[in-house]
């Protein structure tokens, strides 16, 4: 009797083992689908994409495509024979919507790695660094010794919604006042605000603030020449748990940084775009 109640127990045992085990998720996973095997077996790479100079440019009237991370992923791509498909132009709001959706493989177009978007995405290893500074008015000089004093309630910042402005402005400007623009907006409008005086301060790297001063040349200034707010790594987005395509399109980044082919590229844009990026430092010396 006792034989058959153990051989029972064992038996039942054995059944949810396996039953767990053919149920469960691979490891890693997060219990999605392999956006990798899809890329290696249609030999497509597809890309959802932001506009944001010069990390990746379109052009107006042509609708061409250049940019840092328009050459780099390409070059990634070809080097693994590989093609990449820049299919859809989204907004930043949306970056998680459409790699869920699977609109997209990845975000390529390069994209600050901030803690809001790590809870919800992978990020690639960075290609690139860039610095947030503070811009006012030219005339302004209430802040010249410490942007950080605009952390008052008698000042306003002005950030874009689902941007990292946005975290800038919640995390190091918790007490400001805030006027917050739609994500489709473009960048440059938190400068605008700034002129016309519906702001005090906005948060952009030095790229953006030298295109607007193109076009309002001596309106704004930065009062953070000497450190930046915050500096922040660029890189391509990927579906959460997605761990192979994340090793797949790190190994392919890394050597274009190891190769110099990364700095070639930052040398080649920094002429219309001075001043915005900081280079990834070497991870070896070599020896004399």
């Amino acid at each position: 009797m006792w034989w058959k109640i153990i051989g029972a127990v064992v038996l039942v045992v054995l059944v949810s083992f396996i039953t767990v085990k053919l149920t469960m998720p691979k490891a890693g996973s997060n219990n999605v689908a392999s956006v990798y095997d899809k890329v290696v077996n249609s030999g497509v790479i597809r890309a959802c994409y932001i506009p944001y100079p010069p990390q990746f440019i379109k052009d107006p009237n042509t609708g061409k495509l250049s940019g840092i991370f328009y050459d780099a992923l390409t070059k990634a791509a070809d080097n693994m024979a590989l093609k990449v498909d820049w299919n859809a132009e989204i907004d930043w709001g949306s970056i998680v919507q459409n790699l869920n959706s699977g609109k997209c493989d990845i975000v390529g177009s390069g994209i600050w790695a901030n803690s809001t978007r790590g809870k919800s995405a992978e990020f690639s290893v960075p290609l690139i660094y860039s610095a947030i500074n503070a811009y006012v008015r030219s005339n302004d000089n209430r802040f010249n010794a410490d942007p950080l004093i605009a952390n008052d309630p008698k000042y306003t910042v002005v950030y874009l919604d689902g941007e990292t402005s946005q975290v800038v402005a919640t995390n190091q400007f918790p007490n400001a006042k805030k006027v917050s623009l739609p994500q489709t907006d473009d960048v440059s409008l938190m400068l605008l605000n700034v002129i016309s005086n519906k702001a005090d301060m906005a948060f952009v790297e030095p790229s953006i603030a030298e295109q607007f001063l193109k076009t309002h040349p001596g309106a704004i200034k930065n009062v953070s020449v000497s450190q930046p707010l915050i500096v922040y790594g660029n890189a391509v987005v990927m579906q959460k748990g997605q761990f192979e395509l994340q090793t797949m399109i790190n190994n392919s980044f890394n050597e274009l940084l190891n190769s110099g082919y990364i700095n070639q590229l930052l040398d080649k844009y920094s002429k219309d775009y001075p001043g915005g990026f900081y280079k990834i430092a070497p991870p070896y010396t070599v020896s004399q």
